[in-house]
């Protein structure tokens, strides 16, 4: 009997050891590597280089609105930008920077990637990193940002040519639950009026009166009345008396 109870404990422990072994590695922290480079349609594409790491916390821990987290930037950054100034002067009319998301299972071509101008990067003074997480807990998108940005968003006239390093702030958004239907909240639409090929407002047709739908009725019977003509009149009944 007490070979067959140490059996069984022995079978348990087995089974549950691999379910406490993943339980616990969800939990731990995730490392996620940030590449960047800089290119142009005219000029040969600029390799990916390391931008730096984020450490994720558990993906039960990230809220909706953001949670913060930070950047660890590279080393070698300040040697990568200056080899995208050399490749790629930000003030080229069509030069763009990217960021993106490093995949370790798949070719860059899968990569989530964050584009914007270069030009608006020499006059920038900070980053911003939005990154945000699907249902499972998988980097889907990310948003880079830098500030200031003229507000038309065109490039600076005076800009140069370097590009700059920032300590970017982090910000890590899970799904948001959608809002619930409740018809009495929601106010009721009305129907666009239809347009013309123009894009001219139709003119609704005025509705008839009366005499305008049923005059051929009208005429029909006031035609049977005047064909018809006077009711005869009875005859009189005086033949009796005389």
């Amino acid at each position: 009997m007490q070979p067959l109870i140490s059996l069984c404990l022995l079978t348990l422990s087995i089974f549950s050891l691999p379910t406490s072994k993943a339980n616990e590695s969800s939990e731990l922290p995730i490392e996620l590597h940030l590449m960047h480079r800089v290119i142009h349609p005219n000029l040969p594409t600029t390799p990916w280089s390391d931008l730096g790491t984020v450490i994720l916390p558990p993906f039960a821990t990230i809220q909706p609105t953001g949670s913060h987290a930070s950047l660890s930037l590279e080393d070698s950054l300040q040697d990568d930008l200056a080899a995208f100034a050399e490749a790629v002067n930000p003030n080229m009319q069509g030069a763009m920077y990217h960021v993106a998301i490093e995949h370790p299972f798949s070719q860059d071509v899968s990569w989530v990637v964050s584009s914007m101008k270069a030009c608006l990067l020499p006059s920038s003074t900070s980053a911003n990193v939005v990154i945000h997480f699907s249902a499972k807990g998988e980097p889907f998108a990310i948003d880079y940002a830098v500030s200031p940005v003229p507000q038309d968003g065109k490039c600076p006239e005076m800009s140069t040519g370097t590009y700059p390093a920032h300590n970017a702030s982090v910000l890590l958004k899970s799904p948001r639950m959608p809002p619930l239907y409740i018809p009495s909240l929601i106010p009721e639409l009305r129907v666009p009026p239809p347009l013309t090929p123009e894009g001219e407002p139709i003119t609704p047709v005025p509705e008839k009166s009366f005499v305008q739908k049923y005059w051929i009725y009208m005429v029909v019977v006031l035609g049977a009345l005047l064909i018809s003509g006077p009711a005869d009149e009875p005859a009189s009944g005086d033949k009796g008396g005389k």
